[in-house]
């Protein structure tokens, strides 16, 4: 074989494993983001109603999203802090949370504990 067909062979070698090595990248990235829109979106509870327990809550006046996040996570309430960082950030109850102590079960999803916390529900804050 002559050095142009060997230079041919190495360089579509060479694209061929560039191409399967870009495919595998996006679909790697697109299956994690695919995951985590889904966790941010697809919201569940700790603990079945049956089985919930209840946790106080104490939050103070202006908390932020992370605090807030870390909080619910800390009482164990939530599975993930990242996710319900992104859960709070995008719901329409962000920063409209009353400092106060709440009396929140794990059963309850997280959509439900932020509108408990920012008084859109009949529940009662102490």
């Amino acid at each position: 074989m002559s050095n142009k067909t060997i230079r041919m062979i190495i360089s579509l070698s060479l694209n061929l494993l560039l191409i399967v090595v870009g495919v595998y990248i996006i679909f790697t990235v697109g299956s994690r983001a695919y995951s985590f829109g889904n966790k941010i979106f697809n919201e569940k509870a700790i603990d079945s109603s049956e089985n919930a327990r209840v946790v106080e809550v104490t939050i103070k006046d202006n908390v932020t999203a992370k605090e807030l996040s870390k909080i619910l996570y800390d009482k164990g309430l939530v599975k993930d802090k990242t996710v319900t960082y992104f859960q709070i950030s995008l719901s329409d109850y962000n920063n409209k949370f009353i400092a106060g102590t709440y009396e929140l079960n794990t059963g309850m999803k997280p959509t439900e504990m932020m509108e408990v916390m920012s008084g859109d529900s009949s529940s009662d804050s102490k």
